[in-house]
């Protein structure tokens, strides 16, 4: 008996590590600064935000998403949760974004992005210049050795967040749902 739980405590640990993970190296989240400084002064940290960070995250793609859009229309419901996941996620580098890049095929035939070019290219636009200025911004950081994480990384992460909450609600609306249905009262 000892032995089984002594084996499993490891395996949830790894399994769960999204909850306590601290990660601040290349982290497109808007929680970047916070984890960093909760990593540099660990005994400082009050409130652990780090530890709710994913309440949003797993409301928007476990619970709201699913129940609003997938019997409508399935493959967009994965891209929808599978993108809310990414970009509410306290660590968001840029491998992440090929979880969702995989259900593009499925969802861009039908979508607003390709029967709109204007609203395309301007979604396209704003996702790769948002990525741009972090990631400017992160040099700046990294290799020049200036410290850019207020206001530069954070303000960054917070135009990389709005872009992709805004990307996430014209695929939320192009299942024709209604934004104000997924709104808590």
């Amino acid at each position: 008996m000892r032995l089984c739980i002594a084996s499993t405590a490891p395996f949830l640990t790894h399994t769960y590590h999204h909850i306590s993970r601290i990660d601040h190296r290349h982290n497109f989240s808007p929680y970047n600064t916070q984890l960093y400084l909760a990593s540099a002064f660990p005994s400082l940290s009050l409130l652990h935000i780090e530890s709710l960070a994913f309440l949003p995250q797993l409301l928007l793609s476990c619970v709201l998403i699913p129940l609003v859009m997938a019997k409508k229309d399935l493959p967009t419901a994965m891209l929808a949760q599978t993108f809310a996941f990414v970009t509410f996620n306290k660590v968001c580098t840029s491998q992440y974004f090929l979880w969702y890049m995989v259900l593009l095929p499925l969802y861009l035939p039908r979508s607003s992005f390709l029967k709109n070019k204007r609203l395309g290219l301007t979604a396209l636009a704003l996702w790769v210049g948002a990525q741009g200025l972090w990631l400017q911004q992160g040099y700046e950081l990294e290799f020049l050795g200036r410290s850019s994480f207020l206001p530069g990384l954070w303000v960054a992460s917070l135009g990389f967040f709005l872009v992709n909450c805004w990307i996430l609600g014209v695929i939320i609306g192009d299942v024709g749902v209604d934004l104000r249905l997924m709104r808590i009262v």
